[in-house]
């Protein structure tokens, strides 16, 4: 419910029709798990787990939902490298990580050096924003756990082979 609401925010603030963006969400099925499912802890955090698959545009399109849904809320972007880029592609993780310093509070790169890339631009690109590396999902939980309070809104992302699903269910349960 949480997604169709968002995507309808974004569609129709974009200048959809209100009647066609409703009619076209009410045919909407969820095809795979993992691919912008929100939940929302009894907490108030709202966890947006997107960990599917990653590319240079559909991370910049979760960013584009993460602040419509955002609405003042503090920001958290769990981001894992992408895969299979090609020659360009520590370039493309750079470009993701200044397109994140500009709507996010806090980051959390997951994985190597393409990892790395992310979190170094992003923090070239917005000298305040906190940065923390991750070498792996369950070190990725860790930090996202004891980096969350309650209110916020996290975005976990990355290609598939970084396992970040995990890392976003686990999240989306209420802290132990």
């Amino acid at each position: 419910m949480a997604n169709a609401l968002a995507a309808a925010a974004v569609a129709i603030g974009l200048g959809a029709a209100v009647e066609k963006t409703a009619a076209t969400l009410s045919r909407a099925v969820l095809v795979a798990a993992g691919r912008m499912e929100v939940t929302d802890r009894p907490d108030g955090v709202r966890i947006i787990n997107d960990a599917f698959n990653a590319n240079p545009d559909s991370m910049k399109a979760a960013f584009t939902v993460l602040q419509a849904m955002a609405d003042g809320r503090r920001t958290v972007a769990v981001l894992g490298e992408m895969k299979e880029l090609g020659a360009n592609g520590a370039e493309e993780h750079r470009q993701v990580g200044r397109f994140a310093a500009t709507g996010v509070h806090f980051l959390i790169a997951v994985g190597g050096d393409d990892a790395w890339a992310i979190a170094d631009a992003a923090q070239q690109s917005n000298p305040h924003l906190k940065v923390v590396g991750a070498r792996d999902r369950d070190h990725a939980l860790a930090l996202a756990r004891d980096l969350i309070q309650p209110g916020d809104i996290v975005l976990v992302k990355g290609s598939r082979s970084v396992g970040l699903e995990d890392t976003a269910e686990r999240l989306a349960q209420p802290t132990p």
